[in-house]
């Protein structure tokens, strides 16, 4: 199986927790793992590879450069590094490829992910309801839109429809309306023709964060209710992470359970600090008094 990465240095450590729990849970497998990059230098790799080397999985360096990615918008929380995935079918010579996002944890086997028939698309991803700005991303009416961080990609097709191209075109020409960097500009191109895998193979954040009762009508009947109880892949999406301290969501613990298997392992959140700790000990009641007792300005008027 070929899976690809992106990532920087200052990524590393969950880019190890992703590589980690891929391996624990595809023992079985013979697993080749990319890491598209611009800055991982040997001393980096050479920690990667003391999780790899575990489970005898080849792990490959994959450079890519300033010039392929300058001028390219990166809205909202996102970085230049989620443009790297446009390049993997130039950069690997390969027919077929998954590609992972860095903030996941693999939950299970990926055999069946994997071996999704292609067809005739140019991939295969998880739908990502209540998406509505089709107009602005030159999106047919009623067309899905799909989250990127999980896709199984027809590197051959992807390559002889130019897809990486024609996102870079609309990315360049209409920056007002990306809202997530590549991702709508990969909706915006392949327009609803792609190929909806089951959403326990991208478990994102938001369910957890907004419930799942305005979205259950986007999936077969109890197929998001499953993928939420029996998670593959859990995708860590969005701008909160499980490495940031008082981060809510039921699958926080297996984040660190696979940190702590890696060379990267800490005990505390990075971004820990007094004032935190402190506000953390605070009961919610003595908040919500506090807030009564001075309300903003504008409403104490």
């Amino acid at each position: 199986m070929n899976v690809v990465f992106a990532s920087n240095t200052g990524y590393i450590e969950h880019l190890g927790v992703a590589i980690c729990s891929l391996l624990e849970h595809n023992r079985q497998e013979n697993v080749r793992a990319f890491v598209v990059n611009q800055d991982i230098q040997p001393g980096t790799w050479k920690q990667l590879r003391t999780i790899t080397s575990r489970f005898a999985c080849d792990l490959v360096d994959v450079k890519i450069s300033d010039r392929d990615i300058n001028g390219l918008a990166t809205p909202h929380h996102l970085t230049r590094e989620t443009y790297y995935r446009l390049f993997i079918p130039e950069k690997l010579q390969l027919s077929k490829a998954l590609y992972l996002d860095a903030d996941i944890v693999v939950n299970g086997p990926i055999r069946e992910l994997y071996d999704i028939d292609l067809d005739d698309y140019c991939l295969a991803a998880a739908n990502t309801p209540g998406f509505v700005a089709h107009q602005d991303l030159e999106l047919s009416e009623g067309a899905r839109y799909f989250n990127a961080g999980v896709m199984l990609i027809n590197l051959e097709k992807w390559r002889s429809e130019h897809i990486k191209e024609r996102v870079i075109d609309i990315v360049q020409r209409k920056p007002w309306a990306i809202q997530f960097a590549d991702q709508c500009g990969l909706n915006s191109v392949v327009n609803g023709q792609w190929k909806e895998i089951h959403p326990k193979f991208n478990v994102q954040s938001f369910y957890f964060e907004v419930g799942i009762g305005a979205y259950v009508s986007s999936f077969s009947p109890g197929e998001l209710a499953f993928a939420i109880k029996h998670p593959v892949i859990i995708h860590y999406s969005g701008s909160a992470k499980p490495w940031h301290f008082g981060y809510r969501h039921p699958y926080r613990k297996t984040y660190w359970k696979y940190l702590r298997k890696t060379p990267f392992n800490h005990w505390f959140s990075n971004d820990i600090s007094t004032a935190k700790l402190v506000k953390a000990c605070i009961p919610n009641r003595i908040k919500e008094a506090v807030k009564a007792a001075f309300p903003p300005a504008s409403q104490s008027k």
